[in-house]
């Protein structure tokens, strides 16, 4: 069954909304996608999307906020269980748990799976003195280290090398020799998060999904003091994370490493629904992306390196062809495993943005819906904005059809 065909429109801040198929759920998904830039602020934040605890690390392609709680809201009952597989930094938990809904994500990137556990959990008695605590030590021992003009406390990559200036890297290495001797778990696991959040700012990379230069003056002292005052904001908006949580007990939260395909941690039929952001085929690499992070954190990245869907670093090799019927493959073995934890009836709600290789475009709208004709997912609805493209090599796919965003709404049969 293909996707529903565009009936109407309407018009918000971020341009133009197509919608088709049913009637109430394309409106649905299309309030969803329509955020005012005004809503949600706090005082002295223009970024909704920075909001609390969204604002402490940066990972590429998340998932709106607002989006997200919308569709937690409309698509899961109170109390309900929704259900990320590409739970990335934790977006629609963080909204779910704020919404009083149970969470579920999984992930392939334990960097991911760390984020997202570390952002869903509020701090406990204490917690915010002694990781406090525990990062002025640190900082001390880095600056001590930095005076003394002690050397690296191992053999730093060539990769490291090229990416950070030679200073700028002996602090992150003395930084990160400090953590490895914190005891508490809790602690550690915070303060490596925030080493981890420095690695961009204070690289020679202009971004995370950009391999471009972006030379940087930075003073000696500079970078320890950056992870101090990470580690308070951290602390500062787990704070403000915790207050907006819904008082009484807090209904149970489970992320775990595992493969969208698989969903191997899931019960079956136990999810009221899944709203979810996939990767879009050729466009991201996120083991790349995250390379440096994986490293110095010391996590296991083979089953990402070997399970990405729809990796760039596969996908760009491929002929057009073989490309999009790649990408439908792995939709249905995403699909099948959706339909497997989805209750009867239940929704299914994937953000997904076109993608390209070479001069061909990946239409993510039509992709899904010939991958959902080998599953038991039925096409229910569909909200469509039109997206820039920035990667050069592949404009012109979309030369003659504007790339677009679409919000689409699946239904377990």
């Amino acid at each position: 069954m293909p996707m529903p065909r565009i009936r109407r429109a309407l018009t918000h801040v971020g341009g133009n909304i197509e919608t088709g198929g049913d009637r109430e759920a394309s409106a649905l998904l299309a309030a969803a996608l329509d955020v005012p830039s005004h809503e949600g602020k706090l005082e002295g934040t223009d970024d909704p999307s920075r909001l609390h605890v969204h604002g402490f690390h940066a990972y590429p392609a998340r998932m709106h906020p607002i989006t997200a709680s919308r569709l937690v809201q409309k698509l899961v009952p109170p109390g309900g269980r929704v259900l990320d597989p590409f739970c990335g930094s934790g977006t629609v938990l963080v909204e779910a748990r704020l919404l009083g809904r149970e969470a579920a994500g999984t992930d392939l990137n334990p960097l991911a799976v760390k984020l997202a556990r570390r952002k869903i959990t509020p701090l406990g008695a204490g917690d915010a003195e002694r990781i406090l605590e525990a990062a002025k030590n640190v900082r001390a021992r880095a600056d001590e280290r930095r005076l003394a003009r002690a050397g690296a406390t191992r053999r730093l990559s060539d990769q490291d090398v090229a990416m950070f200036p030679p200073h700028v890297l002996l602090e992150l290495d003395s930084l990160r020799s400090g953590i490895e001797a914190v005891s508490d778990a809790t602690v550690k696991d915070a303060l490596y998060l925030v080493l981890s959040s420095l690695f961009v700012k204070v690289s020679l990379k202009k971004s995370d999904t950009s391999e471009d230069a972006a030379p940087r003056r930075i003073a000696a002292g500079y970078t320890s003091k950056l992870f101090f005052r990470k580690t308070e904001e951290l602390v500062a908006r787990l704070g403000d994370y915790g207050e907006r949580l819904p008082r009484g007990r807090l209904l149970r939260a489970h992320i775990a490493i595992d493969d969208a395909t698989k969903l191997t941690t899931v019960e079956g039929a136990s999810i009221d629904a899944i709203i979810t952001s996939p990767p879009y085929a050729a466009t991201y690499d996120y083991l790349a992306h995250h390379a440096v992070r994986l490293r110095w954190l010391g996590l296991d990245a083979r089953s990402l390196e070997q399970g990405e869907l729809g990796a760039r670093r596969r996908y760009a090799k491929m002929r057009p062809e073989a490309a999009e019927q790649a990408w439908i493959g792995e939709l249905v073995t995403f699909l099948r495993a959706a339909g497997r934890v989805l209750k009867a009836r239940a929704p299914l709600v994937m953000l997904i943005a076109d993608s390209a290789v070479g001069a061909h475009a990946l239409r993510a709208d039509d992709l899904v819906a010939r991958a959902a004709e080998h599953t038991k997912l039925v096409p229910l609805a569909r909200a469509t904005q039109r997206r820039p493209h920035f990667h050069g090599p592949t404009a012109r796919a979309f030369s003659e059809r504007p790339r677009g965003e679409h919000a689409l709404m699946l239904q377990k049969a």
